[in-house]
């Protein structure tokens, strides 16, 4: 079986599905190749935020620092499993490597361009037919704070994101209470990030897979990719599941495994999967109306359309699904928070479900043409922004194989900059 495509998408997650609408409304005919059932993962799992706020890289100063403390806990957000795994010991110096100031001032105006744009783009999607239930808001994202330390976090952010030309807010406690009554958190006050938004990201998948089918984009669920075919500069084929798929362009959107699949094409790409943990609770009595992080503990509260989402955590653990009960503890007790009728009736809370994010060296992306193919697209790397980033991404993505300029400088992104 050949089957030709003029794009092939490999990744259904939200670059791979958002990939495959604008190249759809590009008219390109478009097949997106998936091993999952597309149900779970971190595009379906995650908080369901959209966050121009988040112009700081992960890989910062002081970053390794507190990291190398919070080993000592086993309930802070962020763990690393010791195994001898020479892929994570490399991705390891590299991020220690990259976390400057350099490579922050070099960040932010990149990742607070892209989240931007990707807003706009998103509205456009969501203006559409189909996508009534993702429940879009617009309204902003406080970041509380309760101790003097993460008081200073906030602060400092607040102050990037201020000389970035974001619009932010610096919020006494009785200021933030004002504006969200129903917080249960401990905190002192707040920054209020106003350009972040919100939706539901089930909602969002399931409605973008809904419009894509419908439009004629072939979607192939648990169909894992084989080999690929190459000579030239360019990408001829690859094998999944005993079908061979040609294309004139091939996108690698495969988020925390891009890694594995680029080195089958000797692209290298120091991306690693971090797991994420989230608890989704059903109509909770504690209703609130705008998104919080509690910075102490690196927490996400995100109220959605009848139910409220608790995210967290950030864990080195390769490929591994296993929950880790220590981890999810900080996580619960803020669901208790929010959800007290748990605690009161006896009940136990929903099982937390994990995704893998796609974490880079430097804690930027990786969009753009690898120099040794002519035809193949890497969209990949996106950290915990997949969300906000996957509009924007994807029309940069149908720019470059519909022999279109995109509207950003892709240097800082791309593929060959490792």
């Amino acid at each position: 079986m050949n089957t030709p495509y003029d794009a092939v998408i490999i990744g259904g997650g939200a670059i791979g599905l958002c990939s495959a609408h604008y190249l759809q409304e590009a008219g390109a005919r478009v097949a997106v190749l998936d091993k999952s059932r597309l149900d779970d993962g971190a595009s379906w799992v995650n908080a369901g935020l959209l966050v121009p706020s988040h112009i700081e890289p992960i890989a910062a100063p002081g970053v390794v620092k507190q990291g190398l403390k919070w080993l000592a806990n086993p309930e802070s957000p962020f763990y690393v499993k010791p195994r001898f795994d020479m892929d994570l010991t490399r991705w390891l110096w590299g991020f220690q490597a990259a976390c400057t100031n350099e490579n922050v001032q070099r960040a932010v105006p990149i990742l607070r361009d892209l989240a931007l744009a990707s807003l706009e783009d998103l509205e456009t999607i969501l203006a559409g037919p189909g996508f009534d239930q993702v429940g879009f808001r617009h309204g902003g994202l406080l970041m509380l704070h309760n101790s003097k330390k993460s008081e200073q976090a906030n602060l400092e952010l607040a102050d990037l994101a201020d000389a970035a030309g974001l619009v932010i807010r610096r919020l006494s406690r009785e200021e933030t209470l004002d504006l969200e009554p129903a917080i249960r958190t401990e905190m002192n006050g707040s920054v209020l990030f106003e350009q972040d938004a919100l939706f539901d990201p089930e909602a969002f998948m399931r409605s973008m897979i809904s419009d894509l089918e419908s439009r004629g984009v072939d979607i192939f669920r648990e169909t894992e990719v084989g080999e690929f075919e190459s000579g030239d500069g360019k990408v001829r084929s690859v094998d999944a599941d005993g079908a061979r798929f040609t294309a004139d362009y091939f996108i690698l959107a495969t988020g925390a495994w891009s890694r594995g699949l680029g080195s089958r094409l000797g692209v290298r790409l120091p991306i690693e999967p971090a797991t994420g943990y989230s608890i989704t609770v059903e109509n909770p009595s504690t209703a609130l109306s705008l998104p919080l992080i509690v910075t102490d503990q690196k927490i996400t509260v995100t109220p959605m359309p009848g139910r409220l989402r608790i995210g967290g955590t950030l864990t080195l653990v390769g490929f591994d699904r296993t929950v880790d009960s220590r981890r999810i503890k900080p996580l619960e007790r803020q669901a208790l928070l929010y959800a007290p009728e748990y605690e009161s009736g006896g009940r136990s809370l929903p099982e937390p479900r994990s995704g893998f994010r796609p974490c880079t060296t430097d804690g930027l992306p990786v969009i753009g043409k690898p120099a040794a193919y002519d035809n193949l697209v890497v969209a990949a790397g996106h950290g915990m922004l997949g969300m906000t980033e996957g509009p924007v991404t994807g029309q940069i993505v149908a720019d470059l194989c519909m022999g279109r300029d995109p509207s950003f400088d892709l240097t800082p992104v791309s593929p060959d900059r490792f």
